[in-house]
């Protein structure tokens, strides 16, 4: 048995020999085409809608409950909801969200990727229908949050399906066109309840929005049926033909297994999961074990939170509440400019990012808190000024509205940034934990949004905007000083950027599995010919 392990040790020495300094980007060709003029390409990425869609149930939802607070029918349905009440059905869809972090990243671990997407959609669907056929202020509620779990179930396995699977080129534009999922829900919500708000005493003005929820969800859930298995996933399963397959399927136009790409690919993916197995990189304590992981949860923390408490609460959940604070009180006008709102967000979300390999992850985040809070503090002013003239001061109020619109040219590129750069910065063992902590910031996050911002709007008006402020001022100190830039590497290869020291990864692990492989066959061959001591005099004398 000697002699097999012999020339597998040899043949894969030869093969650490060939990729060894090389990194992703050296082997993956060009294309010479549209992605969609190749078969394999349009069919993996047709199938990745199933996770890409996930984010269009957030958008719609923070929407469509943003344009009900302005359907005569919604609020007389449920009693003019106000205050507490109305922050709870606001926040249903987030307690649901936290409800789910107890299962997430467990069924990501256990069952994959795309498993979790049939669940978690097929909840949203259900959920989608007990809202629109509520008859009762609770049944609204339950149907909410049963949203919220599917939801949040959905938004953990989606973006680690899209970023394992993806073709290597299009890794950073997929999972960042995925954010701007959230903006077209929201654009569709604002686009239907402003419809419905024609549906003059009928209780399908808010009915038929919260059953076309379900839409893109179905669509999910079919897609997920038939969507490749992360190939990461199968390789840390030791189900490593399976994931040979699946690369060579839809990473070449040939079904080649033997393709330089797919080659490289499984050599860097199962050089970093070797590393990481050996760290048992794949506990919670993990988190805390090197300066890399350290550094990685302050990333995660720091942007699950800021996606959400840079003022994005007040535009989308409480605009109208910020239209009426400067005198626009119109329930037509108020919707019409949520729907041209969300036109605008949509533009500047698609426009980020397809620019996201160009500027960066680091480079659109810390430009998108910068312009955020240069907006904040213009709003502010604009705001303070407004109120002083009893809002009689149209040139303000239309400053105000104008700031909202521009809030959304820093927040885009804050959004289309976040996903990409959190998950891809994770550790593969740690990866369904970080999509799930990701998650648990937003919505908590979303969750103190629901309850205070109301409150504090009515309370205190425009003296809000300046905590705001405040919290912009220090999240893009922050930006500018800690985060490091990771476009242009390989999923395996970002890791390098964190300098773990006792976890290697990428183009490092090849380089120092392949000095391991050189070592143990020259002590076997060593040996060898020590235990054969004329085989080595023969040859001493030829």
């Amino acid at each position: 048995m000697a002699e097999p392990e012999s020339k597998t040790a040899l043949t894969r020495l030869a093969e650490l020999d060939e990729f060894d300094g090389l990194t992703l980007a050296d082997v993956t060709p060009p294309l010479e085409k549209w992605w969609f003029q190749y078969p394999h390409l349009l069919k993996l990425n047709l199938l990745l809608l199933c996770g890409f869609l996930a984010q269009f149930t957030c958008g719609f939802d923070g929407s469509m409950i943003n344009g009900m607070q302005s359907l005569p029918e919604w609020i007389e349905f449920f009693g003019n909801p106000k205050g507490a009440a109305l922050g709870q059905l606001v926040n249903a869809i987030n307690f649901g969200v936290i409800a789910s972090v107890l299962v997430s990243s467990q069924l990501c671990e256990w069952f994959g990727r795309r498993r979790p997407i049939s669940v978690g959609t097929f909840l949203v669907v259900f959920g989608s229908a007990l809202q629109g056929g509520a008859t009762t202020y609770g049944m609204f509620f339950a149907g909410r949050f049963v949203v919220g779990i599917g939801t949040g179930i959905t938004a953990v396995a989606a973006p680690q399906i899209m970023m394992e699977c993806a073709y290597p080129l299009h890794r950073g534009k997929i999972v960042s066109l995925y954010m701007t999922q959230w903006v077209v829900g929201y654009l569709v919500a604002a686009w239907t309840t402003y419809g419905t708000f024609q549906m003059v005493g009928s209780v399908w003005s808010w009915r038929l929005p919260s059953l076309i929820q379900a839409a893109p969800a179905l669509l999910q859930f079919v897609l997920s049926w038939f969507v490749p298995e992360s190939p990461r996933w199968l390789v840390y399963k030791d189900r490593v033909d399976e994931a040979v397959r699946v690369l060579a399927k839809y990473h070449t136009p040939d079904n080649d297994t033997s393709s330089r790409l797919v080659r490289f690919e499984m050599l860097e993916i199962q050089t970093t999961l070797e590393a990481e197995k050996i760290q048992k990189a794949s506990s919670w304590k993990e988190f805390f074990a090197t300066k890399g992981t350290r550094k990685r949860l302050s990333i995660l923390l720091f942007i699950g939170y800021a996606v959400q408490i840079s003022g994005l609460g007040l535009t989308g959940y409480y605009l109208t509440k910020i239209l009426e604070s400067i005198g626009i009180n119109d329930a037509k006008t108020q919707l019409l400019i949520n729907a041209y709102h969300s036109l605008f967000q949509l533009a500047c979300s698609i426009t980020f990012a397809l620019l996201i390999d160009r500027f960066g992850r680091r480079g659109l985040i810390t430009s998108g808190m910068t312009t955020m809070l240069v907006v904040f503090v213009v709003w502010t002013i604009c705001s303070a000024l407004n109120q002083e003239r009893n809002f009689e001061d149209k040139s303000l109020a239309l400053a105000v509205v104008a700031m909202v619109f521009l809030f959304q040219v820093g927040y885009q590129q804050l959004a289309v940034a976040s996903v990409p750069y959190v998950v891809e910065t994770s550790l593969f063992s740690l990866r369904a934990k970080t999509a799930m902590i990701f998650q648990f910031c937003g919505y908590s996050a979303s969750l103190y949004n629901g309850y205070v911002n109301p409150i504090a709007l009515e309370n205190i008006g425009w003296r809000y905007y300046i905590f705001a402020v405040a919290i912009l001022a220090v999240e893009t100190v922050f930006a500018w000083w800690f985060l490091p830039e990771t476009k242009g590497r390989g999923l395996e290869e970002i890791g390098e950027v964190f300098e773990d020291g006792e976890l290697v990864t990428g183009a490092e692990a090849i380089h120092q599995q392949r000095s391991a492989y050189q070592e143990n066959v020259m002590e076997t061959t060593a040996t060898k010919t020590e235990a054969s001591p004329e085989v080595f005099h023969g040859e001493a004398k030829v």
